[in-house]
């Protein structure tokens, strides 16, 4: 099959790529700009010539960038939906749509669950918990913080469940599901649940180092840098990381596309 991939070279959708490749399936990079004509169904028809499916993986954190603004809701509700529209014209009945595995009230998780709500029934919807593997900005800030002797972490973040999948695996559903028109939508979770403090803790084991002593950082202060975070963009963390960071992301293991086990999320490179 051709396959177009939305966000082919963000953390998943280079995966996809590569899996895509690896299963045989032919992988077309999506290049439609300014992104901001996304959610208008006709910029997508010239995208969708030719190919049998799509998977939609992009999304960003903050709600501006590159002088666009509701950039969340663009880019996780407006967008896909306009390009579900733009299959069903074509008649392309393999849309896989990426959301995520998230509560809370920000407008991240706002955007995810409305995209969900305008692609129900139309695409298989995969939404994943925290996502481990090279090149995975989560992974890789929890590996650095593996590192440190002492563990300054917010007591929300501290608590949080997650449910780590490994990219790889995630992938490789990807892929499957595409085998499949209108197949199943699939909450992607790892074998496993912890809070974020004990996957760090097992992350730190693995290095061959003696357990970190835990420093509950104060919630004004949290607040603060997540503030000054979103100001000053030059890394992951904001208010919207914070958020997420405060809550579970975990479910009971469920029936995934693939026909074999899910590896632990320790199994594997983290950064």
């Amino acid at each position: 099959m051709k396959i177009l991939v939305v966000g082919a070279g963000g953390f998943v959708g280079r995966h996809v790529m590569a899996a895509l490749a690896q299963s045989g399936h032919g992988a077309v990079r999506a290049d439609l700009r300014p992104v901001d004509c996304w959610d208008r169904p006709e910029a997508w028809e010239a995208q969708l010539k030719g190919v049998d499916g799509v998977v939609y993986t992009a999304g960003c954190l903050r709600d501006q960038a590159g002088g666009v603004s509701d950039l969340l809701d663009l880019m996780h509700h407006r967008a896909p939906a306009a390009l579900a529209d733009a299959c069903e014209a074509r008649g392309i009945t393999r849309l896989v749509h990426v959301s995520a595995l998230c509560g809370g009230v920000s407008a991240y998780a706002r955007s995810k669950q409305a995209g969900e709500i305008a692609l129900a029934g139309r695409a298989c919807i995969v939404r994943p918990s925290l996502i481990i593997g090279v090149g995975g900005i989560s992974s890789r800030l929890l590996d650095r913080l593996s590192r440190l002797p002492w563990l300054p972490l917010p007591a929300a973040v501290a608590r949080c469940r997650v449910q780590p999948i490994r990219v790889e695996d995630l992938a490789a559903g990807i892929v499957a599901a595409l085998a499949s028109p209108r197949a199943a939508s699939w909450t992607a979770v790892g074998p496993e649940a912890a809070t974020v403090a004990e996957w760090i803790a097992r992350r730190r084991i693995l290095r061959g180092l003696s357990p970190a002593r835990q420093v509950e950082l104060p919630d004004a202060l949290t607040r603060a840098s997540a503030r000054l975070g979103d100001l000053i963009p030059l890394g992951p963390w904001c208010s919207t990381a914070l958020d997420l960071l405060a809550h579970d992301s975990a479910e009971a293991v469920q029936a995934t596309p693939l026909d074999r086990p899910l590896r632990s999320a320790m199994e594997g490179a983290w950064a």
